[in-house]
This record gives C-alpha cells, structure tokens and sequence, in this order.
C-alpha cells in the first residue's frame, strides 16, 4: 500500500513528470527557456496541431507555477494508437516512483507467469496415525502465498485452517504427537525490503514477506474506548489467539478532545507498545500490527484452529529452528494442497489498494519460478528479462524492491510509458487495465477528479511515499484517443494535495483534447 504515513517525514523534495524519449535538462523550476527548446516534448511552437499546441501550453503554465519552485517534474505523455509524443518534460531522469513501482512487478508478473497463475500451499504427514493419534509431524510447505487471509471470504482469515482441522478429523486424527513445522524455505530469508526505514517496520505497509504467509502478516487490532475518562479502553485482537503482547498506554479522553494514537513493535519480538489518545465513546478503532516471524504467526494459528476443533497440538517450529532444515517431500505424505484465488486477482488487490505485502511475495515468487530461487535479486532479474523484451534497457532501471516502499528505486516516466505500452499490446492487458484505479470511482483515486469531466475515464496507479507523488497510466480522452502517461514528482516542498491538483488538472486537459 502506498505510505500512510503515522508520523511526518520533512525531507527535501524532487518533482519528476515524465513523457518522452529526450532528456531535457532544467536547472530550476522556471521550465519556460528549457521547454520553449524542447521541440518534440514541450513547446507549442513545432505542432501545426491546434489542440495539442494549446495542451503543451497550458501544461507549460502549470509546470511552472511559482510554488513548484523547488520541486524537478518529468513528464511522458504518448498517443497509444500513433505513437505521437504529445508532451514531455524530463523523461529519461531517474526519479524515485513510489508505488509505481508496482507497475514494474505486476506488469512482468503477468506477462510472464500468465493470468491464471496459482500458488500451492501444501499440508503433509510424517509417521504413523495409531488410535487417533498421529506419531509425527505436520508440516505446511509454503510457496509464497499472500492471500492466506480473510480478504476474499467474507473476513475469516483462518478459513483455511478450519477446512484443515475438518480434513484431519476425518483421517479421524485427534492428537499430534509430535511437531507442527513451517517449511517457508522456498524464499530465502531476507524478509525486509532493501533500506525500508527502520521507524515504518511496525505497519502494515512494511509487513515481512515469508514464503509461508498469514493475514498479510499482520495481527488485527481492535481499540474499543467507552465512556471512561482517565480510563485505559479496551484492546483486542483477531484471531483472539493471544499471539501479540500488548501494553495499553492508551487513555480515553472527552469527547472534545483528539484521539491521537500510535504504535512501536521492537524489531525481533511480538511485543507491540500502543500509546497515545482515543474519544470516549467513538466506535471502535481496527489497526494493524506486524509480526516478526511470520512462519511462527502462521503455525500459532494453525495450532489454535486445531485445539479450539478438538486436535490437540502442543508444539510448533518453524524449520529454520530444526536440526534438519532440508524435508525429503518423497518421504512424507500429502494430505491435501491448497490453491490461491488466480494472479489476475491478486494483482487487481496489489493495484487498486496498493498492497506492498503483495508486490513484494509476487517479486520473489518471480524469482522462484523464472530462476529458481525465491529471493528479491532473482525476482528484479526476472523482471529484467520482460524488460529487454519490451525494448527498454534494463541496466538503465534501478530496482530494489517490489512495491515502491524503498527509497532507493529509481525509474524514468518513459520507462513506465514502455512498459504501460508494453503490456499494453499483450494478449492479457484488459487483466491489468481492470486492476487500475479509476479516477473518481474507486482505488487509491476514489477521491481524486472530483468534479472533473475525466472522472471514470482514468485508470491510472498511483504512489506516495514522504514527498514523493506520482501517478501513471492511461486515459480514454473525449476525442477516442487513447494516451499514456506518467507524471513522477519527488521532493515537492507543497502540501501532497497541491501536486495531486497539478496531475489531475493535466490528466483532465489530456482527457479533453479535441482533434
């Protein structure tokens, strides 16, 4: 997901909108002397059309307006059908993308893992099974899986491990007399993205990414205040399986005061300090948490379904805790597998919310299927592959996560237009077309083009992390046009809805153009 951020960044910015294959140099804001030369991009001057002479002009003047002083913007806005480059501001700088990102890892993970893709989440046996009992292990083998959830079943995130408590009973298994192991050696354990910072590791948004997965790994919490001032209010957490130690520093306060509330969970306990304030009498806060191990949260769950359905199921492990790191699956016994809803659907939950735990599992598992191992350096590789594929030079495209999340990643405006036209001309596109947000309707652009006539028009992905703001992909415009664009802008000294109004007010001229 794009960056909520809890507390405020105040770095320096830099504004990057990206449309074209030149490179045009601008050592301020003032862009007028730098795009009056831009011949093909930026200037009205060298198109006999009209409306596009017009475009160029108006973009102009918002590009340069006194408050993006600070601020660098790259702009790349192409005709899909011609081909025409309608205008173009910087579009071979490198600029951070933010969730854009996530247009690299999804548009190759459809392109090359194909639409119907599933992930396969495996449960086996050891030992005997002897009067009910099992004389053995339990072991899930994981594959990367993100969607062990309650996301696509009506909120119960254990559904899965009910439907395997169900299949145990009826091997008429009622005890393990053994151990319930995680195996999530499919990825390696790097479970981090590359310099994702230290103070984001409590949220949602930078949950650790495991081969075995549960709940996107996160614990949900809930703040229930009453009408209680001075009081602590009540915190409790689905499953209720008592995974997450909480210490409540929270105190309710009047109603006319602020409820003000944050969370810090040291890195490498299950421990979570919420502090902060809530109103008396508000309804009931949910939060997120993320855990350290996400294979231990996966097996405490797991081990929690099977006790409260009459299994008993006293230990569990994860495998990197074992002497024995390395299963023989040729001499356990399968007992049941289960299949993720497609990638087609996973992707659309990766773009219209933004979901970074996602993005990040699906660039492993890029890695693990391609080139035979789950790790995030095989995963970009992967990527890369499609890349040279599409035309762009793939030593030109500096990646070092999935969702956008680091800071590090640096790409072009023209780079995301390719590898928009790229998938584009691909056979599943429409996949990835519905995956979008569209502007005014629904996503992380519900709220934008608010009363703008390209409302429903856009569909577009968005990114946002600490002055960084951008926003590409493709308008069906008034005149049956279709456009491609991409508008990066990083270290923007502005309020965030400042920048948000410039990309929306260019994407609306876009869309009304008229030849």
């Amino acid at each position: 997901m794009e960056v909520n951020m809890k507390k405020f960044v105040t770095d320096s910015c830099l504004i990057v909108i990206s449309f074209t294959v030149l490179f045009i140099g601008c050592s301020s804001v003032y862009y007028l002397e730098s795009v009056d030369r831009n011949i093909l991009g930026t200037s009205p001057k060298y198109v006999s059309n009209a409306a596009i002479k017009s475009f160029r002009s108006q973009v102009n003047s918002i590009v340069n307006a006194i408050h993006f002083q600070s601020a660098v913007i790259g702009i790349h806005i192409e005709d899909y059908q011609t081909g025409e480059i309608l205008y173009s501001l910087n579009p071979n700088t490198l600029l951070m993308p933010a969730s854009n990102m996530k247009l690299f890892t999804t548009t190759s993970s459809l392109a090359l893992l194909g639409p119907d893709f599933r992930y396969q989440t495996s449960l086996f046996y050891d030992g005997t099974i002897e009067n009910g009992v099992l004389n053995g292990n339990l072991i899930i083998r994981g594959s990367g899986d993100p969607t062990i959830s309650g996301r696509y079943n009506g909120g119960n995130p254990v559904e899965l491990f009910e439907n395997w408590a169900d299949t145990l009973k009826a091997m008429g298994i009622h005890a393990i007399n053994g151990t319930v192991i995680g195996d999530d050696n499919l990825f390696d354990d790097h479970e981090l993205g590359y310099s994702w910072g230290w103070d984001d590791l409590s949220y949602y948004y930078a949950a650790k990414i495991s081969a075995l997965s549960f709940n996107d790994n996160c614990v949900d919490i809930f703040i229930v205040p009453d009408d209680s001032v001075g009081q602590k209010p009540h915190i409790f957490t689905e499953p209720n399986m008592s995974y997450l130690q909480i210490e409540n520093d929270l105190e309710i306060v009047p109603e006319d005061s602020s409820t003000r509330y944050d969370f810090f969970r040291e890195e490498g306990t299950e421990s979570v300090r919420i502090f902060g304030t809530v109103k008396a009498g508000k309804d009931t806060i949910k939060d997120w948490v993320t855990v350290d191990n996400p294979t231990k949260y996966t097996l405490a769950a797991f081990q929690y379904v099977l006790n409260e359905n009459g299994i008993t199921a006293n230990n569990i492990s994860d495998i990197d805790d074992l002497p024995v790191q390395n299963i023989d699956y040729k001499k356990v016994s399968l007992i049941t597998t289960n299949q993720s809803i497609p990638l087609s659907e996973i992707i659309h939950t990766i773009n219209k919310v933004s979901q970074n735990f996602y993005a990040e599992q699906l660039q492993k598992t890029l890695g693990l299927k391609l080139l035979n191992e789950g790790s995030t350096k095989k995963g970009i590789e992967a990527e890369k592959i499609w890349f040279s594929r599409i035309g762009l030079n793939p030593d030109e495209i500096f990646i070092v996560d999935g969702s956008g999340l680091s800071r590090h990643n640096l790409v072009t405006a023209h780079q995301i237009v390719t590898i928009l036209r790229g998938i584009r001309n691909n056979p599943n596109y429409q996949v990835f077309y519905n995956s979008l947000p569209i502007g005014g309707v629904d996503g992380t652009l519900k709220n934008r083009f608010k009363g703008s006539n390209a409302a429903g028009h856009v569909f577009a992905k968005t990114g946002y992390v600490g002055r960084v703001r951008s926003l590409s992909g493709f308008v069906q415009a008034k005149n049956g046009h279709e456009y491609i664009f991409s508008i990066l802008v990083n270290h923007y000294p502005t309020p965030t809805s400042v920048v948000n109004n410039m990309q929306d007010q260019i994407v609306t001229l876009l869309y009304n153009l008229d030849y």
